[in-house]
């Protein structure tokens, strides 16, 4: 069986990127699988992230120890699915399998014997499908997995990209495979030293808003970074341009893609409150006011809590049951779709592409200014030096354009107590120093009182400080 896969391989270098710590949890994993019991390990994160290519890289590094079999979960008849598998089965593992066998639970069966005496690996990709395949399936796994699992050395990964099912799948107590996984492993997006690394080997000479751009509009998801610098796409605007070089654009249906498997027919309410949203921080009252509902409670706690696609942000020093709420878009890419892809989709319906990339491009210092914020935060994280990466605001009786005055960027404390704030602006010569510490000052009659707080600024000259 062929092997499809998206994934982190560019196409001119064949280079593996970042993934050292997951990769070793999927060998330490496979080796105890062989050396002792079969294991069972689940794999997740959204779809792109690069998590078929991350197995398949360490398939290739052990195939010379044990063979590994690759299931793709299609939204086929069951027959015609284990036919596949079978036929996968019987290429990599040279053992007899029966061309009778039309159920999972019977070639699963089998391959669990066959595990008595050897050693290999299973990997199954878009698990959660089996749901609309045959829901039966996770239970006669499981009956299996109890059964053989000591007497074998089977390596199995179960990997899923829609979150709620494989929340449901492998968390929720009343299910058949609740508790059964050794290990659960989350894949996210690519570090921002791994994508300052990927646009290096393609551009030497990038600048930092070339950076910031790949950064933007990817947020580092392993499968838009490399649509982007397999096609040459190494500037802002060689971006835009490949985004909007026709309305069935790769990126043009994207998010309505992804999401349509998460929200299923809901799909409406969630995409417009995603939509506000993308404009910016906001509250839960400015959507409803914006969209004219009256409460939007429920949808946005499904969002926040089930569907994991939004956060809320409070201000540093505030209760965790305050209501001084405001919502961001956790991805990168969906607040990018949202803000441009799904506002402007009458321009795409009448594929006036050149009028999009125009409005992309005019509001492109505008984005990215947010973005940067964002990036310097998630260095921040990445450096693992920080117990606190917040920010601050205060609401005023002032108009909203003036709520810039009670905002600071992003408050930090690190591991040794020492506190932070800093103002985030794209050009340095717009950073007013003595207007960051008035606000340090009011900030102070409330939280980290008596302390001493350094000010600075973090912009694009920035972009590649360590923390």
């Amino acid at each position: 069986m062929a092997v499809k896969f998206t994934g982190i391989t560019f196409a001119h270098m064949k280079k593996f990127y970042d993934r050292e710590n997951e990769k070793k949890t999927l060998l330490e994993m496979q080796q105890q699988a062989y050396t002792d019991c079969s294991r069972f390990v689940v794999l997740t994160g959204r779809r792109r992230v690069g998590k078929t290519r991350l197995v398949y890289n360490m398939i290739e590094e052990t195939s010379g120890e044990a063979p590994g079999l690759y299931f793709f979960v299609g939204r086929k008849v069951e027959g015609a699915l284990i036919q596949n598998f079978a036929a996968e089965a019987r290429e990599k593992l040279q053992e007899y399998i029966p061309e009778s066998i039309r159920t999972f639970r019977d070639l699963f069966r089998l391959l669990l014997e066959i595990s008595k005496r050897r050693r290999f690996t299973v990997f199954i990709d878009e698990f959660q499908e089996f749901d609309n395949v045959n829901s039966g399936i996770f239970s006669d796994i499981q009956e299996l997995w109890d059964r053989y699992k000591r007497e074998t050395h089977m390596f199995l990964i179960a990997s899923g990209s829609i979150f709620r099912m494989m929340e449901k799948i492998f968390k929720d107590e009343e299910q058949p495979l609740f508790g059964r996984a050794d290990a659960t492993i989350k894949l996210n997006a690519f570090k921002t030293d791994t994508i300052r690394e990927i646009l290096r080997d393609y551009k030497s000479d990038y600048t930092k808003d070339d950076l910031l751009a790949l950064w933007t509009f990817t947020g580092g998801v392993a499968r838009y970074v490399e649509l982007f610098m397999d096609n040459g796409c190494t500037s802002p605007q060689k971006m835009i341009d490949y985004i909007c070089s026709s309305s069935d654009s790769f990126f043009i249906d994207e998010g309505k893609k992804i999401l349509l498997q998460e929200f299923g027919k809901q799909y409406g309410t969630y995409f417009s409150i995603l939509g506000q949203i993308a404009q910016g921080d906001i509250t839960q009252r400015e959507i409803e006011g914006s969209l004219g509902v009256e409460s939007l409670g429920g949808q946005m706690k499904m969002l926040d809590e089930y569907y994991n696609i939004i956060r809320k942000k409070r201000p540093v020093g505030a209760k965790p049951n305050s209501q001084t709420v405001r919502y961001e878009i956790r991805d990168n890419f969906f607040r990018f779709w949202f803000r441009y892809i799904y506002r402007y989709s009458a321009l795409v319906e009448l594929q006036n592409m050149p009028e999009l990339a125009k409005k992309m491009s005019d509001d492109y210092t505008t984005f990215s200014g947010l973005s940067l914020e964002r990036w310097f935060r998630q260095r921040m994280m990445d450096s693992c030096h920080y117990q606190i990466i917040s920010n601050w605001w205060k609401t005023s009786a002032k108009k909203a354009e003036q709520d810039d005055e009670y905002k600071i960027d992003i408050v930090t404390e690190d591991v040794d107590g020492n506190v932070c704030a800093y103002e985030v602006k794209r050009n340095p010569d717009r950073y007013r120093a003595k207007k960051l510490q008035e606000k340090v000052a009011e900030m102070q009659k409330t939280v980290f009182k008596g302390k001493n707080i350094n000010i600075g600024c973090l912009s694009m000259n920035d972009m590649e400080m360590e923390f």
